[in-house]
């Protein structure tokens, strides 16, 4: 039981009218009978809050997804009793975050069914452990009591953003058709990629007998075929540290994870291509072929939710070979990664061209809008927005401040500023240039828009027949 703010200011008002009543005798009189009502009041509002009882909980999903507004709802029944009004405190992890105040008033229509909807937003992957969830309800308003509605230990698991593939997808595609139009393309039928030998069974073509085969085996055997228009999707994510970046609250790694899972989900479900997912790091590569089918979509899920972080420099030469060892025929592959200077570009652009050599490779290198910013105000970054910035942003410009002050001096300090934010703007254009004249695509685009621009461009290179 608790004492809340009310009983507080009612005694000391019963207490100011007693005090008065030094002067005027009948304030006195009006006092006491305040303080009878008062603490008959008290032991009232106690009895009733003793007395209750109610059912309910957190009705919240197993899964939910990363980077998105989840819903869910608190409510509770009272069995016995009554209250006027009540609120819940709600115990998430830190890695949650949640839209309203600590205090979330519970609403209800015949005071005895109350409700509240509430949304979270997940930053972080991973199997989560919730507190609990207290209601705090009172009747008269002198006293409140506590009740722990939902016990801790109730178990949740953030995977990557899954349950709007299919509202992305559409808008997408309906995007695209209306910039666009809507136009048909004939794609050859005859084209066909050889699979398997197997036995022939009634019904095969007689066309695609292998006499070879049968004269070495005895028995009738086939070629059997895939259609060409089932084609390779492979996904290539960075696992190193320069992927830890934050931007809106997520991971450039995560803002990446999600965009697979929709490119992945429209490959597979509209256009049935095969899919697969490779993620690189310091130490080690993960490599899952492509494949088709819905038992696929749920192997890729799976491999992005397990995917961790790997302090240090990703191997890229190792990644050619895994490549090179496992995709064996011509596939698109969207290389997630950061490629903050064009020295970097210059060290692995060897690798880059050798993947491309062989395959459709478009690299997926993320812009940055405080930069951006920076680069075009005069005034440089302020101090509120300093501090919203991640830790590599942060060594920049206090490496940039020291040198500043040895040098230059203080005064020119916001046009230094800006001149670094501007070269690496101008960085990451000549980076896009570079690719594009070496012949491998390149998609600069802000994190927040990836998940819609990588499927635009896998619709666009699907369009063009680009591998």
């Amino acid at each position: 039981m608790f004492i809340k703010k009310r009983f507080f200011i009612i005694l000391f008002a019963i207490a100011t009218i007693s005090a008065l009543g030094v002067m005027v005798d009948a304030l006195y009189g009006i006092a006491l009978v305040l303080l009878c009502l008062f603490v008959m009041a008290s032991a009232i509002d106690t009895v009733l809050l003793m007395l209750l009882h109610i059912d309910g909980g957190r009705d919240i999903a197993s899964k939910l997804d990363l980077g998105e507004e989840n819903v869910y709802s608190i409510s509770f029944k009272i069995r016995k009793g009554w209250i006027m009004s009540a609120y819940v405190i709600d115990e998430i992890p830190s890695e949650f975050h949640q839209k309203e105040n600590e205090k979330i008033k519970m609403e209800s229509e015949d005071r005895i069914t109350f409700n509240s909807q509430l949304s979270i937003f997940n930053c972080k992957r991973g199997h989560f452990l919730l507190g609990r969830s207290l209601v705090y309800a009172s009747y008269l308003g002198l006293l409140e009591r506590r009740i722990i509605l939902q016990p801790e230990g109730q178990e949740v698991d953030v995977y990557p953003a899954f349950s709007r593939l299919r509202e992305k997808d559409e808008q997408v595609r309906s995007r695209q058709t209306i910039s666009t139009g809507n136009h048909k393309r004939q794609l050859p039928a005859n084209k066909t990629e050889f699979r398997d030998i197997r036995e022939y069974v009634t019904g095969d073509d007689i066309r695609t007998i292998n006499w070879k085969a049968t004269a070495r085996t005895g028995h009738t055997m086939v070629n059997e075929y895939e259609d060409e228009r089932s084609q390779h999707v492979i996904n290539v994510i960075d696992c190193g540290t320069a992927m830890q970046r934050t931007f809106n609250s997520l991971s450039l790694q995560d803002h990446a994870i999600n965009a697979s899972l929709l490119v992945s989900y429209s490959a597979l479900e509209r256009e049935s291509d095969c899919v697969g997912v490779c993620s690189y790091g310091p130490k080690g590569i993960s490599f899952l072929p492509p494949r088709a089918g819905k038992p696929q979509f749920n192997s890729i899920m799976q491999q992005l939710y397990a995917l961790d972080t790997e302090y240090g420099e990703s191997d890229i030469e190792q990644l050619c070979l895994v490549i090179d060892r496992n995709v064996k025929r011509r596939s698109l592959i969207f290389l997630y990664t950061e490629i903050p200077t064009i020295s970097v570009l210059e060290r692995q652009l060897q690798f880059f061209k050798r993947i491309s050599s062989r395959n459709c490779l478009v690299i997926v290198n993320c812009l940055d809008r405080e930069l951006e910013d920076m680069a075009e105000s005069r005034k440089g970054l302020d101090e509120s927005r300093f501090t919203q910035l991640d830790e590599p942003k942060r060594r920049t410009i206090f490496s940039l401040m020291n040198l500043r002050t040895k040098y230059i001096g203080r005064t020119h300090s916001l046009c230094v500023e800006s001149t670094l934010a501007k070269d690496m703007v101008n960085q990451k254009q000549l980076i896009a240039d570079t690719l594009q004249q070496n012949g491998i695509y390149c998609l600069s685009i802000h994190p927040e828009a990836l998940s819609f621009g990588i499927l635009s461009k896998y619709i666009e290179l699907k369009a063009k027949r680009a591998w």
